[in-house]
């Protein structure tokens, strides 16, 4: 019976300090993250206190890419922090996120029918590009084939975005 218990209090001891190991690397790991997150959230505060600042001035943007290698939306924006904030006393809390979210919930503006069982869509929000307080270029697709269109927007009182395809072509 002591053989039994002793086997199994080795066991116990054997995975618990495996369990431990695992921690320790892990934690090294995750605190070398929590890092690097800290340091960016602290850029990106100073680039916000920035911007409130300069109401007539345009906010810049790193031009980096995301894990695809891709530029994702924030790098192709034009809007002048004033336009911003033009936009957030008639509504929008978020103009950027909001206008893109608004976008893709406007599938309708896509001139083209898919093809082949596709459904024409916006759906990579990296290839939607606010160009200014006005125009907006989006990148669609169905899965077989794929275009750009050019779009007017307004975003009026309330924060109701109003959209007009200005023009469209099949890559």
């Amino acid at each position: 019976m002591k053989t039994a218990s002793g086997t199994i209090l080795q066991f116990a001891l054997i995975l618990t300090s495996a369990a431990l190991a695992v921690l320790i690397v892990n934690n090294s790991r995750y605190k070398h993250l929590l890092e690097q997150f800290q340091a960016e959230n602290t850029q990106l505060a100073e680039r916000l206190d920035q911007a409130g600042k300069e109401p007539a001035g345009r906010i810049e943007t790193p031009k980096e890419t995301s894990d695809a290698g891709r530029a994702g939306p924030a790098a192709a924006i034009e809007l002048f922090s004033r336009d911003i904030q033009a936009m957030k006393k008639k509504g929008l809390l978020d103009p950027v996120s909001e206008i893109i979210a608004d976008l893709k919930q406007h599938r309708g503006l896509i001139p083209y029918k898919g093809v082949l069982g596709g459904t024409m869509n916006f759906y990579d929000d990296s290839k939607i590009w606010i160009l200014t307080k006005k125009w907006v270029l989006a990148y669609f697709e169905d899965g077989h084939v794929a275009g750009y269109l050019l779009l007017e927007y307004e975003v009026t009182q309330g924060g109701k975005i109003i959209w007009k395809t200005v023009a469209s072509y099949i890559a």
